[in-house]
């Protein structure tokens, strides 16, 4: 392993101001001793080194939270609430003061620097503690070594290559010594997968960590899952071959983003998913399959729907790899909640986090294809006519995704199961929150209404859609409305499910030899759990494009839908549509429906949301380094466009 001594003050602030964190071995050095005297003391070591994890399912301060999935509403003229993630999707990014700023931990973000340091300060001085077992030592600095590796990583996503900051350098340093340099992006996910590699001789199984006290904390599939995730970011054409960074080299003349393409970074990915499937396979986890005794005996599309939100909102599951234990989900739920009964306080169900239109028919039909493949789709002009409301009401059979009795646009009819699971929109089905009876005799069901004045919609103040639809994936069925208010079940939100690791799998195997057996199985077992047909079945009997499936090209179309759809509103696609260049949908100009309208003539009206007009280009697909911080450290080249 490549060792390099950092000082990561030249990173973050001047040599003459670094008193709040410089990154050397300290000169207090008996506080650090008194930090490791005892098991305890160093344990409350350990949890700082967590600390600095990002804040994954913040829908405010994770920029993942926010791509082309979704649209937050500002008020009028810009005014409200802001929320960082969301400057960054409109193109507000600053040079000067960076917004979710985790190089220097500034707006909205702590530092991941900060974190490495405390890992390397935790990893230098574990052995004084005279009274831990020779077995927790190893497990808490296989714990270490992962965050120091996925601190690592995460700077990588934002900022591409970075330093390798492998040990604290001593407090007598001379400042040409902490001038250091960005290391090539090839160097820096070799170092990660090394340090990945060895903590995960360390780790514990996932059934050794005990729920009640230790749930969150590292064991082996996660790092497993992660290092698969890296070698995939590896492969991918963000990093591999990306001649749109051939200006990217430093004043020693090292070229910081390799420029020819290599296939087999793509087997390697491949590999380290299969092992980490295989491991979680033998640790026991699978797809979420299981029947919540409040929908035992409820028809099988409420257990679909249930289902499926309980992958993800069910915690501790089996399908769960690693979740974030450290973010709250109360604000969570109350910004993606429809309300479906009358609340004296708006605000309690907000949905300002809001599905914009282009995703919503992003969700395949309920033959399992895109909309616009969809042979009946087109036959009977629902895709042409998506935007009007169906001339018939929807009948009593339908009342089990949408009011009985009720008008709404053809686009919220015959969709797949994820998209009534997912989506609340305007007369579609809110099983559960209290209310779960659907039978003849007493049936309490509720559906959302969106139009203004509905329970849904805009009430005046602040809390609606802008968009007219909400997420309902991300809030637990067995959530509750009353008049004041709404309970929450607390879940750990999904950084990895095992789902992700099956379509991560099949996507390495694709881009390694293209279409086979393997790639189908893995893809529709996801399929399968959502009530669809495989893959081949579906493209052969509902679409236009019958072939799609065969080919490398067409097969990697529909692994990036399947992906978008599967992990909707997780925060994946926002790191997707960056490692594989799609960054141009960020353009697309968002849309709702007009949430003004009182009539479905009226409210099924297509709406420009209010956007500032954006245009991300290659320079976007990573974060500026603040401008000062280069003239602290002239060695550290800006990235592409800023």
């Amino acid at each position: 392993m490549k060792k390099i001594k950092l000082i990561l003050a030249v990173i973050t602030i001047s040599l003459a101001s670094c008193s709040d964190y410089l990154d050397v071995v300290p000169d207090n050095v008996a506080t650090i001793e008194y930090a490791f005297r005892s098991r305890n003391e160093a344990e409350k070591y350990l949890f700082s080194c967590y600390s600095y994890r990002p804040e994954i399912g913040s829908v405010d301060l994770d920029p993942a939270m926010a791509s082309d999935e979704t649209f937050k509403r500002y008020g009028i003229n810009g005014a409200g609430q802001v929320w960082q993630n969301t400057l960054i999707a409109r193109g507000f990014q600053s040079l000067t003061s960076p917004i979710l700023n985790t190089w220097d931990g500034e707006n909205g973000s702590e530092s991941a620097w900060r974190g490495i340091r405390e890992c390397n300060i935790f990893l230098e001085n574990i052995d004084l503690v005279p009274d831990l077992t020779e077995t927790e030592k190893k497990r808490w600095i296989g714990e270490v070594k992962f965050l120091k590796a996925y601190y690592h990583f995460y700077l990588l996503k934002c900022y591409g290559p970075i330093p390798i900051v492998d040990e604290n350098l001593p407090i007598y340093s001379k400042p040409q010594e902490v001038q250091i340099y960005r290391e090539p992006v090839d160097e820096v996910f070799a170092y990660i997968v090394a340090l990945l590699t060895e903590s995960i001789e360390y780790l514990p199984n996932a059934v050794e960590v005990i729920e009640g006290t230790e749930a969150g904390r590292i064991d082996k599939l996660i790092a497993l899952g992660v290092k698969a995730k890296v070698l995939t970011f590896a492969a991918s054409p963000l990093f591999n071959g990306n001649t749109a960074y051939a200006s990217m080299v430093d004043n020693k003349g090292v070229q910081l983003f390799p420029q020819q393409y290599d296939e087999s970074k793509w087997l390697l990915a491949a590999e380290a998913c299969k092992e980490a499937i295989d491991e979680c396979h033998a640790q026991g986890k699978s797809l979420y399959d299981l029947v919540d005794p409040l929908v035992l005996d409820a028809d099988p599309v409420f257990k679909l729907q249930t289902t499926y939100r309980q992958a993800i909102t069910h915690r501790w599951n089996q399908e769960l790899i690693w979740g974030n234990t450290r973010y709250n989900n109360n604000f969570l739920a109350r910004s993606t909640t429809a309300r479906i009964i009358r609340m004296e306080n708006v605000n309690n169900a907000m949905t300002e986090y809001a599905p914009t239109l282009q995703f919503v028919e992003k969700y395949y039909s309920d033959n399992g294809v895109p909309i616009d493949e969809d042979i009946m789709w087109r036959s009977e002009s629902w895709y042409q006519d998506r935007y009007k409301v169906r001339a018939e009401p929807a009948q009593e059979d339908e009342g089990k995704r949408i009011e009985q009795g009720k008008y709404t646009v053809n686009l919220h009819f015959n969709r797949e199961p994820r998209f009534y699971a997912s989506i609340g929109f305007d007369k579609g089905i809110y099983y559960g929150s209290g209310y779960y009876q659907f039978n003849d005799s007493q049936r309490n069901v509720k559906y959302a209404d969106f139009l203004k004045g509905g329970v849904s919609g805009f009430q005046g103040g602040s809390g609606y859609s802008i968009s007219g639809y909400s997420v309902k994936k991300l809030h637990s069925f067995k959530n509750a409305q009353t008049s004041t208010s709404i309970s929450t079940e607390y879940f750990p939100f999904p950084i990895l499910r095992l789902a992700d690791l099956y379509l991560l799998y099949a996507e390495t195997l694709n881009e390694t030899s293209g279409p086979s057996d393997e790639v189908y199985h893995y893809i529709d077992l996801v399929r399968s759990r959502a009530g669809l047909t495989g893959v081949k079945e579906s493209w052969s009997n509902y679409s236009i494009n019958p072939n799609k499936p065969n080919t490398k090209e067409g097969l990697r179309a529909i692994i990036h839908q399947e992906r978008a759809i599967e992990l909707a509103f997780e925060g994946k696609r926002f790191w997707d549509i960056r490692r594989w260049k799609e960054i141009g949908v960020m353009n697309n100009q968002p849309k709702g429906w007009n949430v003004q309208g009182q009539t479905p003539e009226e409210f099924y009206k297509i709406t420009l949301l209010p956007q500032i007009p954006v245009s991300f280009t290659i320079k976007d697909y990573f974060w500026p380094i603040k401008e000062s911080n280069l003239a602290v450290n002239p060695n550290l080249i800006q990235n592409y466009g800023w």
